[in-house]
Formats: structure tokens, sequence, C-alpha cells
């Protein structure tokens, strides 16, 4: 039985999905860009003053948000990269399911997926491989995955 294999790469900007013919071949079927989570802290539209209250005692106090901007984003696309694997799931794109993440990803993504998705994972690899090039990802899927 044939089973359509997808390949994620990701990191916390670029997310890759890649259909791939076991010990062949891969063809890259879609990307995900997320340029804001490459912006520094500072670059994020954030006041750059913490925000004040007053109390009754007539005097004020600052406080300041707790939420780092750019983890919000990059949770943010870990949800679109779950809900892209969801879509795949439902519609029958995929059956099994080659993951290559960075640690820094791998726990946000893993949050956001189904049962259903993570029992097709064959194969979860903590590793940042996006900048390799067709050549040298297809060497790693021959040599991690079915080596």
């Amino acid at each position: 039985m044939h089973h359509t294999i997808w390949v994620i790469v990701a990191n916390s900007s670029l997310c890759r999905f890649y259909l791939y013919e076991k010990n062949k071949e891969i063809s890259l079927l879609k990307e995900i860009v997320h340029p804001e989570n490459k912006l520094k802290k500072s670059d994020y539209l954030t006041s750059d003053k913490p925000g004040h209250y007053k109390t009754d005692a007539a005097s004020g106090s600052a406080y300041e948000s707790h939420t780092d901007p750019k983890k919000v984003a990059i949770d943010n696309f870990a949800r679109e990269i779950a809900k892209a694997l969801q879509h795949g799931r439902t519609n029958n794109e995929y059956q099994k399911l080659i993951i290559i993440i960075p640690p820094t990803m791998h726990g946000l993504l893993f949050q956001h997926l189904d049962k259903h998705v993570k029992n097709l994972i064959s194969h979860n690899i903590q590793k940042d491989v996006i900048h390799l090039s067709h050549d040298k990802l297809l060497s790693l899927l021959h040599s991690e995955a079915y080596g």
C-alpha cells in the first residue's frame, strides 16, 4: 500500500511543506512565511511607555504587559502550521508525516496539533534545517528517517 508522505521543515518564521517519495525525491508543495517573526523585540508595535492606572488613593502606578509580542507571533505561526496540517489530514492529502523543526518550535507546534495528526507522525526530528539545499534535505531524510 502506497502512503503519501508529507515532510514539514520549519523554523519560527518559515515553514515548507514537501511531498516525499520514500528514498526517491522531494518536491515543495507550499510555503508559509511569517517575516515579522524575524523582527527584534524592539521592532514590534508596542508602546515604549508602560500604561498607568489610578487608584482610590489618588496615586497612579505603571503596569507593563507580560506578553512578549514576538512569542505571541511565533505561537500564532505554530497554530497556523497546525491548522494547515489538520486541513491536509481531513482532506486525506497525506497518510504519514515527517516533522523536522528546531527544539524551540517543537513544543509550540505540538501543543496545537490534534491527536489525529500526531498519530500520523512517523518521524519527529528536532533540528533546524530550513537552510539546507534540496539535495542535503533529501540526504538528511534518507539518513535520519529511513537510514
